[in-house]
Parts: structure tokens; sequence; C-alpha cells
């Protein structure tokens, strides 16, 4: 969500972690947290500064400059969606504590936006951002509840149209509800799950309050140029040849992202990651249909000698495990077992056979 001058700051996830701040507090102290949450609290410093063991070696500058500075941070919050979320976690709620007296208290307990529209608010110069990762996960018409309408830009603080809510638990000094409004210099920027059927079609009235962008597969990074030079593997021409397939097969939707080639160095990391990555996903995608999987991978579904990456077992070696009176319970006689190859020679890891088989995924056959 953002003001239309900013548009283009907010184009990818990337660009914003680079542009603004990290989320961490620049002016954090090397100094055991009691100090900090005393020198946060209480104005006189020097006193704090007197009973700080002197092996920390911190000046009273440095504690007033944390002091000034210390509420503006983190410029950047992130939280994660899911159906137990709640407007309590969100925004405002009521927390319960037990004293050492074994005393009940009931005390209001901002959420994360609240907070971030709080600290945007009071430090109007620096630009904030939420981060919301799986915002389709949650509930998001009880989460937002009626903070739908402050999140458009003419509903923002200082904007001709602006509007504010009353807060349900917070209230001032007369007993009045709190207000609370959306400042210009937070940003939301959230992430949601297109291919999870379990998951919910995002709400309307959200959706026409966001700017929509695909986050499509990257082909030409520079980590797949790299291991392309180490290892004789094109990482970009393999994660392509596998989209192109799944994209006829099933649709866009499905494509395998890029974050799983990213962090591999080595032949071995590679063969890991298809073993225990792709594949897997490979068999969720096509459920029990192993000629669409073979189809994506590039391997022979009928011909043994013509499939790199899988052992195939058929109907007759099944037959084999059964006495012949056996048959007629053998739901499937034809049936195809497909085991992933370990690429082993006495134990040890073939480097060139994988590579065949890794190969064999983007080559013509």
């Amino acid at each position: 969500m953002q003001n239309n001058e900013n548009k283009a700051l907010l184009k990818d996830y990337t660009k914003i972690l680079k542009t603004f701040q990290t989320s961490s507090n620049p002016l954090s102290l090397n100094i055991p947290f009691e100090y900090i949450q005393r020198i946060q609290k209480e104005t006189n410093l020097e006193k704090i500064l007197d009973s700080i063991p002197r092996k920390y070696k911190i000046s009273l500058d440095e504690m007033k400059a944390y002091k000034t500075d210390y509420n503006k941070y983190p410029l950047i919050e992130t939280v994660t969606f899911h159906p137990s979320y709640a407007y309590q976690d969100f925004v405002e709620g009521i927390s319960v504590e037990t004293t050492p007296k074994n005393q009940i208290i009931y005390s209001v307990k901002d959420g994360i936006f609240k907070k971030i529209c709080d600290r945007a608010i009071a430090n109007p110069t620096y630009k904030y951002i939420l981060l919301i990762d799986e915002i389709n996960r949650g509930d998001i018409s009880s989460i937002f509840g009626e903070l739908f309408t402050l999140l458009e830009d003419s509903k923002r603080k200082d904007e001709e149209e602006e509007m504010s809510i009353n807060l349900p638990y917070s209230k001032d000094d007369k007993g009045n509800p709190k207000k609370l409004t959306v400042p210009n210099n937070l940003h939301i920027v959230a992430t949601m799950n297109t291919v999870d059927k379990s998951i919910a079609l995002i709400d309307v009235a959200l959706r026409r309050r966001f700017d929509f962008e695909e986050c499509m597969p990257q082909y030409n990074l520079e980590e797949f140029t790299k291991y392309k030079e180490t290892n004789n593997i094109d990482l970009s021409i393999l994660l392509k040849s596998m989209n192109e397939r799944i994209t006829i097969l099933k649709n866009e939707h499905y494509q395998i992202g890029h974050s799983y080639f990213l962090n591999i160095k080595t032949i071995e990391a590679l063969q890991k990651v298809m073993r225990k990555n792709i594949i897997p996903l490979l068999q969720e995608y096509f459920y029990d249909d192993w000629e669409s999987i073979c189809a994506v991978l590039n391997q022979s579904y009928k011909f043994k000698t013509k499939n790199f990456l899988f052992d195939i077992t058929d109907g007759k070696d099944n037959k084999a495990i059964f006495d012949k009176e056996f048959d007629h319970l053998i739901e499937h006689q034809n049936k195809k077992i497909f085991i992933s190859k370990k690429f082993l020679i006495k134990d040890e890891f073939d480097t060139k056979l994988f590579l065949e088989a890794i190969k064999s995924i983007y080559t013509k056959r």
C-alpha cells in the first residue's frame, strides 16, 4: 500500500530492503539489556553511566544519542498471518499477566500495526514498512476490521479526506476512546500464495486497496552464472525448462521459484535440492502421475535405459514378490514404481552420472 509517488519505490522486495534502513536499531548499545531499559525510561543518564561496569566502555554522549533516537526504530516490521491471528494481535488487545503476588492484571497491549503507526506519526521524516507474509492465510476481514478504509491513500493522516477509527480498548484521560490514523510515511507490503487452494481468495475490499505485482521466477541471476562457471551446469536453462513444461501441464502459477537454487555451490548440493525439494514438489503437483513428472524432467516414462533420474520397477517385477495364487490381489499389475536414484557407486557419490542426469533435463533426447 503506498502513495502514488512511491509506487516505483515499492516495485520489488529487494529494492525495498536496499532503499530503507534495516529493521534493527543502528543505535544499539553494547551493554546489558537492563541498562538499555533504564536509559529508555530514566532521565538521569549520569547516574546510569556510573552504575555500568567500565568494561563496557560507553560514553555519556553515546547514551544521549541513543535516548534521543531509539524510539525511531525499527523502520521495518514483519508479521506472518495465519488462521489463529486476530485483530487483537494486529491492532490492539487485552493482555493478561500475573504479578509475583499471584494477582491477575488486565492491560491494553498494542499490536504490531498500532506500534508502527505510532512510530511513523512520531517520526514523519522517516519512512516505515510493514511486511506481511502470507496475507491471505489469515482471516483478513477479522484481522483488519474497520482498518480497511484507513488504508486508502486519500484517508491517510493529513490528507483532505483523513479518517480515524476509535480503538476498542485504549482510552484518553476523559475516558473517551483513543483514535488511530494511518500516516503517509507507512508503507504496507504483503506477499500471498496463489497456488495453495486451501487458502481463501483475498478479500475484495482489501484487494482494491493494494497494487498487485506478480513475482515470477528469475533466470538471469548472478548466482546462476557463477554456478555454471564452476560446475558446468546451466541452472537458468534447467529451471526454465522445467517451468515451461509445468506451465503447459498445470499453469503458470505452479512454476518453481529460483530461491531453491540460490545458495547451492557444489554438485552435491544441487543433487540434494533436486532429490529433497524439486522432485517431492513435483510429486505434490502431480500426485501419483509419474508420467507427467517424467515429462517435466524430460525423462522416459516407458524405457528404463532412457530415464537417468529414477529407477523404474514395472508390473512384471512386482509379480515376482507374490506366489501365483495371490495374483488376483494385485490391483494394478502393470503399475510402475519410480525411485529417485542416489547416484552412488560403492557408497560414493558419482558426479559424472549425476551431471549426465541433470543435463538430460534440458537437453533434447
